[in-house]
């Protein structure tokens, strides 16, 4: 089993693309396409699934996966023995990310981290939190950031940092009148603007919704959102109110576009954990980033 064959087949995994890995790797994309099915032959099986949008692992590579990158590993573990110099902390990360953690919390850390490591460089990939979990158990992502903790028996778990849901208000007259304190009855009678199903502040809502009564009477619902930003410059614009992240909302809280309300008898708080594949090889890159990814969030939380 040739071990350009191995590359090749870990590249376009990662890129989910025979042309991107081609570009990467600075070979021809009928060279990618011949080591995938060389590889394929020697094997037996078909490893990815080809669409005209991108490309994926089969079952038989999901199974693969792993140990591709395990010889690779033993690859370059035995060059630097053999020429014995000491191992560089290098390669590529891909971490998938919902939208809170990835537009408000990873930037800043991933900063941190590059100092420290800045032969790691990081793939990121967007979605909800359902999808981040979906993307660390199919390996497409080495590590994944959300908030909805799965009991998968094949994806590890560890809690990062809390993170509170509050109540986001334009910053208007209407809303400044409170001072503070949201009567229920008026929330009940509010438009909100909703994250989609799937996403982790939608199911903390959710739970929020059941302490309130507020699930007793169909509330009015101007729009769902795929993304925490989305929903924060929509309720800056008055289309409505929304129960948010209170990390996604602080610049606007700062700049007197929002207000926020607390609801003290209800439990608001959520767990952001950081998320991999029981199964997944911890090469030295993909350890030293959750080492000084966990360093940051512990700065964060005081």
């Amino acid at each position: 089993m040739r071990l350009d064959y191995i590359r090749s087949f870990i590249n376009v995994v990662n890129c989910k693309s025979f042309s991107v890995a081609a570009k990467k790797a600075f070979v021809s994309q009928p060279t990618i396409s011949t080591h995938i099915k060389q590889l394929e032959a020697e094997l037996g099986v078909q490893l990815l699934v080809r669409s005209t949008k991108d490309v994926i692992l089969s079952e038989e590579g999901v199974l693969f996966y792993p140990y591709a990158v395990r010889l690779l590993e033993t690859e370059n573990e035995a060059l630097a023995h053999l020429n014995k110099t000491e191992a560089k902390v290098k390669g590529t990360v891909t971490i998938a990310a919902s939208s809170v953690p990835g537009n408000y919390i990873l930037p800043g850390i991933l900063k941190q981290t590059r100092l420290k490591y800045p032969e790691i460089d990081y793939r990121m990939l967007e979605g909800d939190s359902s999808q981040v979990i979906q993307s660390v158990l199919r390996f497409e992502a080495d590590l994944g950031i959300g908030s909805i903790r799965t009991n998968h028996e094949k994806c590890m778990c560890m809690p990062l940092l809390k993170d509170q849901i509050v109540l986001a208000t334009p910053n208007t007259e209407e809303y400044r009148s409170l001072n503070g304190v949201f009567p229920l009855d008026k929330l009940k009678r509010e438009t909100f603007v909703m994250r989609e199903s799937g996403s982790g502040t939608k199911l903390a809502y959710e739970s929020i919704e059941k302490a309130l009564n507020l699930h007793a009477k169909p509330l009015k619902i101007a729009m769902q959102a795929e993304s925490s930003d989305l929903v924060r410059r929509s309720v800056e614009e008055g289309m409505g109110v929304a129960f948010v992240s209170s990390l996604a909302i602080q610049d606007s809280l700062a700049l007197g576009k929002l207000l926020k309300f607390e609801f003290p008898n209800v439990n608001t708080e959520r767990q952001i954990y950081l998320l991999y594949h029981k199964d997944r090889i911890m090469t030295l890159p993909i350890t030293s980033a959750i080492k000084s990814i966990r360093q940051q969030c512990q700065k964060i939380s005081g």
